[in-house]
């Protein structure tokens, strides 16, 4: 017993911890980055004086950020959420499947510096997409790919066997089985896969880098095949290269605070979704 508590005690205090660190950090942000923000910070474009210091707003990032996220799911959630089906109830049909696995495991854990020399290398040189939005978003459907796959299948898994059986001894197919009554069950577990792979690629950096961003565009993008700008390479450019860094700071800590309340809105929004497919369900 004494054992037990002192677990617990231990396990109980670095659980403060991180949730006091979570929270300076939030804090830091909201205090510093909600004191830039207004109408013209969202919505005009950046500009840069002879010192460097930042003005203007950001609002080619923050378009820039929803083209290139919303793309890159728009890749990697049909192709994962199938993937992930078809390894869940195919799981018992060889090494092949096991190997399979293990390569989607090994590509979640890939740092994403790598994912986005790759994405440098085949759809900006092979493909020839350039440097530009599209090739951008298929880097970071990469990216999000394996979180996808393990959610959804792992969500499969969890569906109780008796559906399939029943499923079976109506005479549907497995493939029917997996798309018409496994699926739907699991949905609310795989929208979960997909709120975190949403979060992880609209605050990547690296991979955006190699295939498309860049620190300043005097425009909207329109186009697929045009370069953009992005949050947080916006942020990485202005704390890397500024001579300012007083008034980049303070800029950057406005586009940490405007990505971070991107991502929670993204967020909340699936988490809605999913809440009002768990009620019709029931």
């Amino acid at each position: 017993m004494l054992k037990q508590r002192i677990a617990f005690l231990i396990l109980s205090i670095i659980s403060i911890g991180i949730l006091i660190s979570m929270g300076s950090i939030f804090a830091i942000i909201f205090v510093n980055g909600f004191s830039v923000l207004n109408w013209n910070f969202l919505t005009s474009i950046t500009s840069f004086d002879f010192k460097g210091m930042p003005h203007g707003g950001i609002g080619p990032a923050i378009v820039g950020t929803f083209m290139v996220t919303g793309l890159g799911l728009a890749f990697a959630v049909p192709v994962g959420v199938i993937s992930g089906i078809f390894l869940s109830e195919y799981k018992n049909r060889g090494k092949l499947f096991n190997f399979l696995r293990m390569m989607v495991a090994n590509l979640a854990g890939v740092p994403s510096v790598v994912h986005g020399l790759f994405g440098l290398a085949v759809f900006v040189v092979l493909f020839r997409f350039g440097f530009s939005i599209l090739s951008s978003a298929l880097t970071l459907s990469i990216l999000a790919l394996p979180i996808i796959i393990m959610t959804t299948e792992n969500a499969m898994r969890d569906v109780p066997n008796e559906l399939r059986e029943g499923a079976f001894a109506l005479g549907s197919k497995r493939w029917q089985s997996a798309l018409m009554v496994v699926f739907p069950v699991s949905l609310p577990k795989v929208l979960t896969g997909i709120i975190l792979a949403s979060a992880r690629i609209a605050g990547e950096t690296a991979p955006i880098l190699f295939t498309g961003a860049t620190l300043y565009l005097a425009h909207f993008p329109t186009a697929l095949n045009q370069q953009f700008m992005a949050l947080p390479y916006t942020i990485y450019g202005l704390m890397t290269t500024s001579i300012n860094i007083e008034a980049s700071t303070n800029f950057a800590y406005g586009i940490a605070f405007v990505l971070i309340a991107l991502i929670t809105l993204m967020n909340i929004t699936v988490m809605i979704f999913r809440s009002i497919k768990r009620k019709m369900e029931v």
